[in-house]
């Protein structure tokens, strides 16, 4: 702070000053108010301009906003720092006023420092000091300070502050709307209001989002509260045209093309502007569907799911559905084709509680995802009811018939399926109705208390697993053997059986599977009757061998180089293909009669010297179709080749003849072979066979005996319904022994011709004098008429009388030494009589150890499963 002066000055100088002092700060403070006003008016004012024009930038608001402050925390402060603080002292004014007086201002500033302590002291005189000042004092009392003033411009701000003043008052009354909002925009530029403009559209969002590559339609609506209503628009994307949009029922309307990538969207209507970014975007697809199923009840079967496909879904019929279906993105709303709501979970529609029954339906339903965009076309799922139809079951075994004896098993298998559960899977038989009886091979007749009563066909079943309702299969074996289910021989139906858990479902059978239950005695008969088929077949290929020799010959015929011209390497080349043709004939024929003989083995009944003849037919077979039939045919081949030298055709034509010859000698001596086998086997049957006949006629008369007391004195039509049943059942079963003796009969007319062995044709003439099947005839007649004691004794004595036959063969065999012929072999080494039964007996019991494996490993199965705990 400057001195104090020692001297006062003059007071009306100092008055003079303070005067000077005042009116500069009144006039500075006025242009400091006016300046900060002028400011803030512009501020706002450009504002609003600003506004009007464009939506004016945050940035640009932030600057305005800082430049209306900036006049009131700035000009104000600094004017009053400038023109008040550095202004209050004399030597200061006095230094102001020499900017504009420098003559004055120096006298002023003289006088004021003699006034002062510093720089009054080097003058001594007071009353010096007191003239000097007093002289400056006069001259200056005569002037007006204040118009040294510098640059006084209050007045003007003033003007230029009431004219801003008055436009912008001018504007607030005309738009006090949008006056309004641009002081509030003004005032808050850290978040402002919405612009206002004077054409008002509807509120639109900041991003559109439109389907992906599908030219859309967007309107832009005019709010109700608009002043101005432009009959035009105008509207741009990016690095494209400007297009026009013309006012239409209060909107614009913008086509916006087809597009792949984002763009940005400027619309202009009078002072509004609209930038909206276009995102383009896959409507919701349908991704997939899966339903939850309740099963119907019946099914017991918990609740599961079905998966769509090819837009269907399956499910039971009576089974209840909760649908979901999911789209490829989140939804905001669905609605089926009612337009009823629907249940949303994130990008997944849910409708419960779909009653599935017999006809199919189709679920519709339309969605929206959360960008607003909808399905192009309404989804729609189809739901299929399947029907519980009835489960399959297969049978297998071998062939679909089957003979085999009554000891022997066999393993069949059985699977069955369905598509929702199996209850139970198993077997049934039906046999036909017949006659237990016990064949001795010894016996000279049947034991009356063991012998056979006529019974229906015996029926039974075995469940061989029990299902679930969640088990869509099963699958089991079950040994089948005819002696063990007390099956005589027979004719046997075995069916699979299986059922499922439908309401009033009944069982589903398989394919039936016809076993043929043999006696010793017809499964001998079976194996002969196989046996002439193969040495029928072995005839007519020996007749082909022969004809294929007579070709040979012909060819070997052929004069110089016929032999080489096409037509005969043709005949060479089909002689070739024949004899490979009888080579896999004869190996077909070779395994079966190998099977054969594995089946025959199994039969106790046949006569040994026949089995061992058969063995040594195969024997004689085996070397054949790999030995000189093979041979021949690579001959023939090789007579065939075009690289092969005339001579040398001829050659391998000659070797091939020979090699042909032998093997059709080969087959000859095996074919002669397997007919004396046959004569052998069927020698040893008819022993058997008049034995078995004798035994039914025993059972008949004991059946017959059995009824008697019931229907003595009665006829037929008198008799009760069941008993009248059993009769007709026991006369069905005479006439089926009377056709066993006629076809005993014409097999023994055939045999005595081949043969020539007078005990056969004694048997027959014997057999024909008696008349034996017109007299059975007559008690099957007798059985019908209910005339039981006659049939009773008839029937014995025709038992006795076959029985007597039956012998005359066995003790004509037996003085023959086991009969039927010699060795067969020739000079050929073979086995004894006495080691081929041995072997018999070894194959027997191998066969037998098996059937016994066979045996216990199905009832190791069924004790297994009682162990097991059954399926949860």
């Amino acid at each position: 702070m400057p001195p104090s002066t020692t001297v006062k000055l003059p007071a009306q100088l100092v008055r003079q000053l303070h005067s000077f002092r005042r009116r500069l700060r009144t006039v500075k403070m006025l242009e400091a108010v006016c300046l900060a006003g002028i400011a803030v008016i512009l501020s706002y004012v450009l504002l609003y301009l600003s506004d009007r024009l464009w939506e004016t930038p945050s940035a640009v608001g932030w600057i305005l906003f800082f430049t209306a402050m900036a006049g009131l925390a700035v000009f104000i402060p600094w004017w009053s720092f400038r023109w008040v603080w550095q202004r209050r002292t004399e030597p200061q004014l006095a230094r102001l006023i020499s900017r504009t007086d420098a003559a004055l201002g120096d006298r002023l500033l003289g006088v004021i420092e003699l006034d002062s302590e510093k720089y009054g002291r080097q003058y001594s005189s007071e009353k010096l000091k007191e003239a000097a000042m007093e002289q400056v004092a006069r001259e200056v009392s005569a002037r007006d300070l204040t118009v040294n003033i510098p640059r006084p411009s209050h007045k003007k701000l003033f003007v230029l502050l009431a004219i801003l003043a008055l436009c912008t008052a001018g504007v607030c009354l005309v738009s006090p709307e949008a006056a309004g909002n641009a002081l509030e925009r003004w005032l808050q530029p850290f978040d402002p209001p919405e612009r206002y403009t004077f054409t008002q559209l509807d509120p639109t969002p900041d991003s559109l989002v439109i389907p992906l590559g599908e030219s859309y339609l967007y309107e832009l609506k005019l709010a109700d509260a608009t002043k101005s209503r432009p009959q035009t628009a105008e509207y741009f994307f990016r690095n494209r045209v400007r297009q026009q949009a013309p006012l239409t029922d209060g909107a614009y309307k913008i086509h916006i093309p087809p597009m792949q990538q984002a763009d940005r969207l400027e619309f202009f209507a009078g002072d509004v502007v609209r930038r909206l970014k276009i995102i383009p975007k896959a409507r919701p697809s349908l991704l997939g569907a899966t339903a939850t199923v309740a099963y119907p009840a019946y099914m017991a079967r918990p609740d599961g799911q079905e998966a769509m496909r090819a837009g269907v879904i399956s499910a039971p019929e009576g089974s209840t559905l909760t649908l979901k279906v999911t789209a490829s993105q989140n939804l905001a709303s669905a609605a089926d084709a009612q337009g009823k709501p629907l249940r949303v979970e994130g990008s997944s529609v849910v409708i419960p509680d779909i009653r599935l029954e017999k006809d199919p339906r189709e679920i519709e339903l339309t969605w929206t995802d959360s960008d607003g965009l909808a399905t192009s076309q309404p989804v729609r799922i189809r739901l299929e009811p399947i029907e519980d139809k009835q489960p399959s079951i297969y049978l297998r075994g071998g062939e679909n018939d089957r003979y085999v004896l009554e000891d022997t098993s066999i393993e069949l298998e059985v699977e069955a399926a369905d598509d929702f559960g199996l209850r139970e899977m198993g077997v049934e038989w039906q046999g036909e109705k017949s006659f237990y009886d016990d064949e001795e091979e010894n016996a000279a007749a049947p034991d009356p208390a063991k012998a056979g009563k006529p019974v229906p066909g015996l029926r039974g079943e075995k469940v061989l697993a029990d299902g679930h309702p969640t088990q869509a299969s099963l699958k089991g074996t079950y040994l089948f053997q005819a002696r063990a289910l007390k099956l005589s021989p027979q004719r046997v139906v075995v069916r699979g059986f299986t059922q499922d858990y439908k309401p009033g479902g009944k069982r589903v059978y398989s394919e039936p599977m016809i076993i043929f239950v043999l006696s010793k005695s017809e499964h001998a008969q079976m194996i002969r009757n196989e046996l002439e088929r193969i040495t029928s077949e072995l005839e007519g290929m020996i007749r082909r061998m022969d004809a294929m020799t007579d070709e040979a010959k012909r060819l070997k015929g052929m004069e110089g180089s016929e032999l080489k011209k096409a037509e005969s390497q043709e005949r060479l080349h089909a002689l070739a293909d024949e004899e490979q043709t009888n080579r896999r004939e004869l190996s077909d024929l070779l395994n079966r009669s190998e099977d054969l003989f594995k089946e025959a083995s199994r039969n106790p009944q046949i006569d040994p010297s026949g089995m061992k003849e058969f063995m040594k037919g195969i024997s004689m077979l085996k070397p054949i179709p790999n030995g000189p039939m093979k041979k021949a045919q690579k001959q023939f081949r090789d007579s065939a080749s075009e690289n092969r030298s005339e001579q040398e055709s001829r050659k391998d034509l000659d070797d091939g003849e020979s090699s042909h010859s032998d093997a059709t000698q080969a087959l000859k001596d095996a074919m002669n072979q397997l007919s004396k086998s046959a004569q052998d086997m069927e020698a040893s049957t008819f022993v058997a066979r008049l034995k078995q006949a004798a035994a039914k006629e025993d059972s008949i008369a004991n059946a017959l005996a059995g009824q008697i007391n019931i229907i003595v004195g009665m006829t037929m039509d008198e008799l009760d319904p069941s008993t009248k049943r059993e009769m007709e059942t026991i006369a069905t079963l005479q006439n089926a022994s009377t056709q066993d003796i006629g076809w005993i009969l014409e097999d023994l007319s055939y045999y005595k011709s081949r043969t020539g062995e007078r005990i056969y044709s004694d048997l027959y003439n014997q057999m024909n004098a008696f008349s034996l099947r017109e007299k059975l005839d007559l008690v099957h007649g007798n059985i019908l008429n209910a005339i039981t004691a006659r049939s009773i004794d008839e029937s014995r004595l025709y038992a006795s009388t076959l029985r007597h036959w039956a012998k005359l063969i066995d003790d004509y065999k037996k003085s023959r030494g086991g009969g039927g012929g010699g060795s067969g072999g020739g000079d050929q080494a073979s086995i004894s009589d006495a080691e081929f039964e041995f072997m018999l007996k070894i194959i027997r019991m191998i066969q037998q150890e098996q059937d016994i494996r066979m045996r216990t490993r199905a009832a190791e199965q069924e004790h297994r499963k009682t162990l097991t705990p059954p399926v949860p």
